[in-house]
């Protein structure tokens, strides 16, 4: 699924997911989106470890996204919350569920960022 980067008024590219923050330890390479902390690239040692995605590329089937705070689909959107009915946002509206939490496309801000962990 392609995003198509857009420039920011210098000419730079900006990714459709985002600052793209890397992190190393242990052998292990990561890159983390600003848009829904996705781990878009994960390697050990050199090799891929996840099917990831370009950097002017959106996530395809949530590839790399948290699910929170559900993995999966609402039917209607609704659910109870310590006796309260809660209604959900529908967004698939084609099947009428709440699908995969509310955070994988929220804006995600860096508290900290070092070599090996953000």
């Amino acid at each position: 699924m392609s995003g198509g980067a857009s420039f920011d008024s210098v000419g730079d590219m900006v990714a459709p997911t985002g600052e793209q923050y890397e992190i190393e330890a242990a052998g292990y390479a990561a890159t983390i989106t600003e848009s829904g902390a996705t781990l878009r690239l994960l390697s050990k040692d050199g090799r891929q470890v996840v099917d990831g995605f370009a950097e002017d590329q959106i996530p395809g089937a949530c590839r790399g996204q948290l699910l929170m705070p559900w993995p999966n689909r609402i039917r209607d959107g609704l659910y109870l919350f310590a006796g309260a009915e809660q209604q959900l946002a529908l967004s698939e509206p084609h099947t009428h569920n709440a699908i995969h939490g509310l955070v994988r496309w929220a804006t995600w801000h860096v508290v900290s960022h070092t070599a090996s962990r953000i």
